[in-house]
C-alpha cells in the first residue's frame, strides 16, 4: 500500500548584511508557501540565510536569538510541519558553531546539527577559512520524522560521500541541505545534490543562497529537489523565492531494493583511511 504524499518546501532567500531585512524576507516567504500549499510536511531554509558573518565578526555572535526559535517555533505549530532552520552561527561554551535546528510539528526543538566539514577550499584559501571562525560538530544528525527518517548536512558536507552514505546506511530516506554554494559552481551544486540522491536512493533537498537583486553575484541560487532515481524533481533559478514537491513515501525503499546497492555492498573489501 502506498503511503501519502510527502510536501516538501524549500526556500531560497537573498543573503545580504541587513539581518532584519533577511529575516523578514525567509519568514515572508514561508508564510507565502505555508498558506499556499494544501499541506507541507517538511520547510528548509539555507545556510546563513539570516546574517552569514565574516571572520572578523566573531565578537558579534552570541547565542541564538530567541525571536529565531520563537517565529519557528509559532510556524511549525500553526501549520503543523517540520522546519529545518537553516544554520545560524552561534556561541556555546566559547566556541562558535555553524548549526541547524530542527522544529517539529508541536514547535519543540527536537534536534540540532554542527556543520562538520568546514569550507577551507578554493577561494577560502584567500584568507577566509571557515575554521578560523566556526568550530567543527562532531556528530551525525538523524531523526524519525513521522513521514520517514531525515538527516541534515550543511553546504560543504555535501561533497563528502561518506557522509551522506554514513546517513543512509542509517536509514535516512529524506537529506535536507542547508547551503551557501557559491559562484560560479552551480554545476557542482547541482550536480552534488542530484548524485547523493542518486547513490544513496534518498530524498535530497538543498537550499541555498542567492544574491539580491543589483548586489554581488556571491551566490550560485538554484536550489533543489532531487529524488532517490537522481532526477531533478524542483528546481529553482536565482531569485528569492521557493520550490516545493509531493513525493511518494516509499520510493526509495524501492529504488533501494531495485537497485541494490545496500543489498550487494562488500564492506570486507572497502578500506577508507582515517587519515
Amino acid at each position: 500500500m502506498t503511503k501519502k504524499k510527502v510536501s516538501i518546501v524549500v526556500i531560497q532567500t537573498a543573503g545580504t548584511k541587513n539581518l532584519k531585512q533577511n529575516f523578514r524576507q525567509a519568514v515572508r516567504l514561508m508564510h507565502e508557501a505555508l498558506t499556499l500549499y494544501k499541506y507541507v510536511d517538511v520547510v528548509v531554509f539555507p545556510e546563513h540565510f539570516a546574517y552569514f558573518p565574516d571572520n572578523s565578526e566573531a565578537h558579534l555572535i552570541k547565542e541564538i536569538p530567541d525571536v529565531f526559535i520563537r517565529t519557528f517555533s509559532v510556524y511549525a505549530k500553526t501549520y503543523n510541519t517540520y522546519i529545518v532552520a537553516g544554520t545560524v552561527a552561534n556561541r556555546r561554551d566559547g566556541k562558535i558553531y555553524n548549526t541547524s535546528l530542527l522544529f517539529d510539528r508541536r514547535g519543540e526543538v527536537v534536534g540540532s546539527y554542527d556543520k562538520i566539514h568546514l569550507f577551507d577550499a578554493l577561494n577560502a584559501a584567500k584568507g577566509n577559512r571557515e575554521s578560523d571562525l566556526i568550530t567543527p560538530g562532531d556528530h551525525v544528525f538523524t531523526y524519525d520524522a513521522d513521514f520517514g527518517k531525515i538527516g541534515i548536512i550543511v553546504c560543504y558536507d555535501v561533497r563528502f560521500p561518506e557522509l551522506s552514505r554514513t546517513l543512509a546506511l542509517k536509514g535516512v530516506e529524506y537529506l535536507f541541505v542547508p547551503a551557501a554554494f557559491f559562484m560560479p559552481r552551480f554545476d557542482h551544486w547541482q550536480s552534488l545534490i542530484k548524485n547523493t540522491a542518486l547513490q544513496n536512493s534518498m530524498y535530497v533537498a538543498g537550499a541555498n543562497l542567492t544574491n539580491p537583486a543589483g548586489g554581488p553575484n556571491r551566490y550560485c541560487g538554484r536550489s533543489l529537489i532531487a529524488d532517490p532515481w537522481g532526477i531533478a524533481i524542483a528546481t529553482a533559478s536565482d531569485k528569492p523565492g521557493f520550490i516545493q514537491a509531493y513525493v511518494d513515501a516509499d520510493y526509495p525503499k524501492q529504488i533501494r531494493d531495485a537497485v541494490g546497492t545496500f543489498n550487494n555492498r562488500v564492506p570486507s573489501i572497502y578500506d577508507i583511511p582515517r587519515e
